[in-house]
Formats: structure tokens, sequence, C-alpha cells
């Protein structure tokens, strides 16, 4: 005799993300209804895989994993999945031990021939790759798990929890990714916004606008000039009339090209030197890393001043003495003189 067993789908049968504005489901295996059923001589127990990320099947914890995002090979070792990465980009410099790795060129146009000598059990990228080499990767049973780089904070976040998902199953896979994006995640609840506008000048020489990942984290700070525009196609002639407080740029093009350029000599916050240099690569490679950039920007805006004992002390004399002072005026106000108006 059988018996169900209920089960909510979304806690257990189905978990979805919003990445890039599609949806990535994550199935129990074999399970497509809210109800399970169960022998009552042998119960089936559920399995941490296979796992369904953007529409990669992964049927199995990955063991050997070729990285081509100079990011991701960043928040895999972070997580602690470095020794499972087998070949990198050649764009993948940090953390040093990457440099010593099998190199299969670019996620742009990757070595299929390298990757396939590895047998990988996973491909990771940011970037789709052909179909043509996808099918032949898959052929010979290495799956290809393509994400997006991230354009928001949630975004940022959830590439920790697919990752944890790929290689601890459905079970433990989310928790693994919000733990290991604990740290960061702290840093950013901690930040306060001004009321300051600001502006961040990419390597092209425009302002990033909204739909923009460095537009997420600087707005965390203060007001961006440029978000009424998308991506990065605000004219900077319009910042003449529409100046920002704080200018950022990248380190790939620095100051002095600020102090050069017509549309931005001639802005207030150029002459008067409110420019912060930051390193870019750190938009271009999210990882745990951001919190040194995260710092470093934080110095630009102004800090609220933390109200101390001694503060409250002086304020609370001051109070008192200008009470003083006014009861003072008052009573040494004169007399009001009455005037006749017969005169």
């Amino acid at each position: 005799m059988k018996k169900k067993i209920p089960l909510l789908i979304s806690a257990l049968l189905m978990l979805t993300f919003a990445i890039s504005g599609c949806e990535n489901i994550v199935l129990v295996p074999g399970r497509s209804s809210g109800a399970i059923t169960e022998s009552s001589e042998a119960s089936e127990p559920l399995s941490a895989y296979p796992v369904t990320l953007n529409d990669t099947e992964i049927l199995k914890a990955p063991e050997k994993i070729v990285s081509l995002t100079p990011a991701y090979t960043e928040i895999l070792f972070e997580m602690g999945y470095g020794d499972r990465i087998v070949a990198v980009s050649d764009y993948c410099d940090y953390p040093e031990s990457v440099k010593e790795l099998p190199k299969a060129a670019s996620s742009a146009n990757p070595d299929i021939a390298a990757i396939k000598k590895l047998s990988p059990d996973l491909v990771i990228t940011a970037t789709p790759i052909v179909t043509k080499d996808r099918i032949s990767l898959e052929a010979q049973g290495t799956k290809v798990l393509t994400i997006a780089s991230p354009k928001t904070i949630e975004e940022f976040e959830n590439i920790y929890k697919f990752f944890g998902l790929a290689m601890n199953g459905i079970f433990d896979g989310e928790s693994a990714g919000e733990k290991a994006f604990a740290p960061v995640k702290k840093q950013l609840d901690s930040i306060k916004k001004t009321d300051k506008t600001f502006i961040y000048v990419t390597a092209a020489n425009t302002p990033a606008g909204k739909d923009t990942f460095e537009n997420a984290i600087l707005s965390l700070f203060g007001t961006n000039i440029a978000e009424s525009a998308s991506g990065y196609t605000y004219n900077p002639e319009m910042l003449k009339d529409n100046q920002p407080d704080l200018i950022f740029v990248s380190d790939t093009i620095g100051k002095d090209m600020l102090t050069t350029n017509e549309n931005y000599s001639g802005l207030k916050a150029v002459k008067d030197g409110k420019i912060t240099v930051v390193k870019n690569k750190y938009f271009e490679r999210p990882s745990g890393r951001i919190t040194e950039l995260l710092t470093e920007i934080a110095k630009a805006f102004p800090a609220e001043k933390p109200e101390t004992a001694s503060s409250k002390t002086e304020s609370t004399d001051s109070k008192e003495s200008n009470n003083e002072n006014s009861k003072e005026t008052e009573n040494s106000k004169p007399e009001p003189v009455s005037s006749d108006v017969s005169e």
C-alpha cells in the first residue's frame, strides 16, 4: 500500500531566482508535481541532484571545472572550490595560484580542443559558448553553465547561490552561497546613503547609467546623475546643466582625461578636485574583493559625525545658555510707552 506525502513545491521541489531577466529553476530530481509517493516497503529518498541551472542539468557534484570568467574563478576559490578547477581563461590572474593552471583561451573564444582534453564535468562562463561548441562538449559529458555578469546586487549574490547549488546540490547549495556572500552583504548593508550626486566615468569616457553594476554599487552611497540613461548611453554634454557633486573615474583613464576633455574640464567638481580614481577591475570582476572598493568609495562621501557624550553635553549646555540669555533679554525690555491719540 502506498501513501502520499504532500510537499510544498516552493520549499522542496522548486527554487526560482531571477538573474538578468531570466528565470533560473532548480529542480529536485524526477519530480514534476507537489506530491511524492512513498512505498510502505521501501522509501525513496530525495537526492540532491540533478540540479537544473539556466537550462543546464547538472547530474552530480562536479569534480573537474573549467572557469572561463575571471570573476567566477575568484568566487569559486572564495567558496572553497578552487581545488576542482583544472583550467582557466587567459585573463584569470587571481588568486595567484591560478597562474599555474592550464589555459583555455577566453570566454569569447574558448579553446575547445584544450578543454576536451581535460574532460571536465563542468565549464562555467559569463559569455555564451557558440552552439556547435557547446553541443560538442556536452556530447562527451561536459556540461556548460552560463551565468550572465551581474547588473544588480541581487544578481551578484545569486551567483554565489548558483555556485553553491551546482557544487553542493539542492539541499545545502543555497545556504553555502549565502554563507560565502555574508561578509560582502554585511558591508553593503552598513552603507548609509548621502544626499550627494555623482557620476562614474568609464574607460569609454562615458558615465555609467542605470542597469549597470557600477550604478548598483555607487548608488548605495548617493544619487547617480546619469541614471536617467540606460547602460553607458548618457551624453556627457548634459552634465554642464546637471552637475555632480563628486566624480569617480576608472583608473584606466585617470584624472588627467577629465581635466582635458571638454565635457568634463569645466565641471565644478573637476575644478574643485572632487575626483576619485577607482580600480575598474572590481566592477568588471565582482567578487569578495569588492569590499576593498567599497572602503575606497566611502572615503569620498561625507560621513555623518557620530554623536558622543561630550557633544550631547555641549549641545545641552548651549541650549540652556540660550534659554538664560532669552529670559534676561525679556526682563530687560523697557516698559511700553502709551501714546495719547488726542495729541
